[in-house]
């Protein structure tokens, strides 16, 4: 068979297209009904267009994880002030919507863009990588409690401070780094699921 034009041009358009691609495709990933169930009907459609307007490259500019913090808590209040512009009386994300349930999708995102959609370069990559936090949800929280930690929440709408937040993501740091692997690897757990 011989390549039409149509073909080609669509192919020239794919490539001009495939980095922003990635980015909805991560979004979408991240947003599936096991995320996205909580929330109020039209929270989906906002929460995707906020995802896809973050500039990912801004992390390319980090040098240490201060910054990814800084950067991380931008973005987190920005995602957290779209999700209860649509949810403002949601009993089942108050009062952790920001802390937990925001801080969740935020990190779903940024480590499906950073360690599966190959966005970056691998060199890149492999620097933001350590920097990442772990997306806590009901399976991390229990395999942290199976090893013999008591968490301050039992349900992420219980993380409702960024105390809560970071003493997990210390926890799970100092741990890591024993090791020497990412923090973001203990999400493995959710391929270890019965």
């Amino acid at each position: 068979m011989k390549i039409n034009s149509k073909l080609k041009k669509e192919y020239e358009d794919i490539g001009k297209k495939h980095r922003g691609s990635l980015l909805k495709i991560a979004a979408r990933s991240v947003l599936g009904s096991s995320v996205i169930r909580v929330f109020n009907r039209e929270s989906k459609e906002k929460l995707l267009d906020y995802l896809q307007k973050i500039y990912v490259d801004d992390l390319l500019r980090l040098r240490a994880q201060t910054d990814y913090k800084s950067w991380f808590e931008t973005h987190l209040s920005k995602l957290s002030e779209e999700i209860k512009k649509t949810n403002p009386t949601n009993t089942n994300i108050f009062p952790g919507y920001k802390w937990g349930h925001a801080t969740k999708i935020l990190n779903l995102y940024i480590r499906e863009v950073v360690e599966y959609k190959r966005y970056f370069r691998e060199s890149d990559a492999a620097k933001i990588r350590k920097w990442l936090y772990v997306p806590i949800d009901s399976l991390v929280m229990k395999k942290i409690h199976d090893l013999g930690y008591n968490l301050p929440f039992d349900r992420i709408k219980d993380i409702d401070t960024a105390k809560k937040f970071y003493e997990v993501q210390e926890l799970l740091g100092q741990a890591a780094s024993a090791v020497n692997i990412p923090r973001i690897w203990f999400d493995d757990v959710w391929a270890n699921r019965d």
